[in-house]
Parts: structure tokens; C-alpha cells; sequence
């Protein structure tokens, strides 16, 4: 079956990966270029140059009102997300984007200058050449030859350095919760701190997350269909998870019906049923932590010593 994909660098090469999975090997897949950003899928998608868009945010009303009258029907497949950690004795809550971007570029490095104890930031995080590494990298708007963290191999390795060193700020993928806890992010100065919770992740408020989506016009031909059947089969989240994304339940993937016009509403918050939220008092942060409670995946893939090298597919 062919398959013409068109969309964002990283959801197109992830939708790519999972359907090469395929046990059956039914699906031969090409790209539609340039692959680098939604918007780009979304247009191929109009003018027909692709079957599936694959992109990491929803169709825009500007980017749907090119298909005219043709309904265009969208899905969330899955997610992927990073948190910032720190020790449970750092009584800091928050981190403003623009401060992390200044970490990240070397010019902030003193715990005071973010408004907690002083003392020397000591910043960890993944290989440059990952998912992460990639956010990170992007966050600081500057591309440098090498990275300006200390660099582990895995995030076990990056959790157990926090969770040992109360001047450590970690860089990881979302559901460590044992001996460290996650600074809240903020993506405006005043705006009120975002964590990794479904809704934050859903909502685009949580700016170190991606949810991938693929579009599709409606109704889907055959080659779609039994692409999207397979996605959400036993199979295709199998695919999903071995490439370190949460995949998101066929039931709650609809983000997007058959429209021609507007956005679709009434969405179910996604995967809720695979979020808990734990209590955990911790010295100085146990108010922080009841305010907030903690989101964790109970996923085995990220079990402590189970490493992962959250490697870029």
C-alpha cells in the first residue's frame, strides 16, 4: 500500500518508523518535501500531494479553509514529553522559558539569579543527537557545535545526578518521580508555572511537549484506513512504544472531525486514564508538592533500571 507522507520533521519520520513496523510489511512510504514543518504537511495535504499530514500542533482555520469544500478529518497518535527536574530540597517551583533559554546559552548560571539559594546551577541533560537534545537545542535559539550541559547517556543517568546533587537542574523525559521532583515551566514571565499533566500537554501550555497528529481528508481511502487501524492496533502501539512515545488510545484520539470549516470541539482529554497524580511530601517543597501533586506514566519502559537512550529515530 502507498503511503505519501508530508508534515513536521520529527512527526513524519515517527508515523514513517511505526508503519515500516508493520508485521504484515504492507505499507511502502515516500515523503512529500520539504518535511520541516506542519505547515508544510497541511498544505501538501490541500493540494493533494499527500495522503496522511503528520504534524506536532492542530490544523489552523487559515490552513483548513484551502481545502474548500472538502472535509479534512484529523487524529492524535501519540506524545512525547520532557520535564525539567530538580532535588527535592531546591524550594524553587518555577523556571520562565527566557531564563532556561539564558541557561542553556551560559548566561545565567547561579541559582540566585532565578530567585533561589545561591549556589552554582549545575544543568544535565541528554546527547545533542536525540529528541531532547533537539529541544534543547531549540529552546536556546542557537545551534552550537557542542552542548552546553553536562551530557549522560540516558535518563536514568540524568535522574540519579539530581537526585544526588541539590544544585542539579536535570533535563529528562517525562514519569521519573523517585528522589527528584519537576520544576514548573513557564512560558510567559507572569504566567502562572505549566507541568507535564495531560491537560497542560493537550492545551500547548507545557512548552517541552509534542503531541503528534496526522490529517487526513474524509472519508479516508483504503490505504489510510488500514493505515489508521493499524496505528491503533496492538501493533501500532507496540511501534509506538518502541520508540519511547506514549501512545494515545483509539477512543480518545479524534481531535479534529470531518469538517470543512472551524475547528472541532467536545475532544476528550487525552489519555487520562494513563496519568495518576501521587502526593509526596519532601521537605522544604511538600507544600509545592501538595499545591501541584505529581504526574507520573506508569509505563515499565521508563521503570528505573530500565535505561533508555531516547535515541532520535
Amino acid at each position: 500500500m502507498r503511503l505519501a507522507l508530508a508534515g513536521a520533521q520529527i512527526p513524519v519520520e515517527l508515523v514513517e518508523s511505526w508503519l515500516f513496523d508493520d508485521p504484515q510489511g504492507r505499507f511502502q512510504v515516500e515523503r512529500v518535501p520539504p518535511v520541516y514543518l506542519s505547515m508544510h504537511g497541511f498544505a501538501a495535504l490541500a493540494q493533494g500531494a499527500c495522503e496522511l499530514a503528520c504534524t506536532d500542533r492542530r490544523i489552523e482555520p487559515r490552513e483548513l479553509a484551502e481545502f474548500g469544500a472538502r472535509p479534512v478529518a484529523g487524529r492524535r497518535v501519540a506524545f512525547y514529553g520532557y520535564a525539567l527536574y530538580v532535588h527535592p530540597d531546591n524550594p524553587l517551583d518555577s523556571l520562565y522559558a527566557g531564563h532556561l533559554k539564558l541557561l542553556l546559552q551560559k548566561k545565567i548560571s547561579d541559582w540566585k539569579e532565578l530567585g533561589g539559594r545561591a549556589g552554582p546551577i549545575r544543568l544535565l541533560g541528554p546527547r545533542k543527537a536525540t529528541r531532547g537534545g533537539e529541544i534543547l537545542m531549540r529552546q536556546a535559539n542557537i545551534w552550537f557545535a557542542d552542548p552546553t550541559w553536562e551530557v549522560r547517556a540516558s535518563d536514568v543517568e540524568i535522574i540519579d545526578a539530581v537526585a544526588a546533587d541539590p544544585s542539579a537542574l536535570g533535563f529528562a523525559a517525562v514519569g521519573f518521580d523517585q528522589g527528584v521532583r519537576y520544576l514548573g515551566l513557564r512560558m510567559d514571565r507572569n504566567d502562572p508555572p505549566a507541568f507535564p499533566s495531560v491537560e497542560e500537554i493537550e492545551s500547548e501550555r507545557y512548552g517541552l511537549a509534542k503531541v503528534i497528529y496526522v490529517y487526513y481528508t474524509a472519508p479516508p481511502g483504503p490505504n489510510v484506513r488500514a493505515a489508521l487501524d493499524y496505528l491503533f492496533s496492538d501493533g501500532g502501539r507496540r511501534a509506538i512504544e518502541s520508540t519511547h512515545v506514549w501512545p494515545i488510545a483509539a477512543e480518545r484520539s479524534v481531535c479534529h472531525r470531518a469538517v470543512t470549516s472551524g475547528l472541532a470541539t467536545g475532544a476528550k482529554p487525552l489519555l487520562a486514564e494513563q496519568w495518576h497524580t501521587r502526593r509526596r511530601g519532601i521537605g522544604e517543597a511538600s507544600d509545592f508538592n501538595v499545591r501541584h501533586g505529581w504526574w507520573t506514566l506508569p509505563v515499565p519502559a521508563i521503570a528505573r533500571g530500565a535505561p533508555r537512550s531516547d535515541a532520535a529515530p
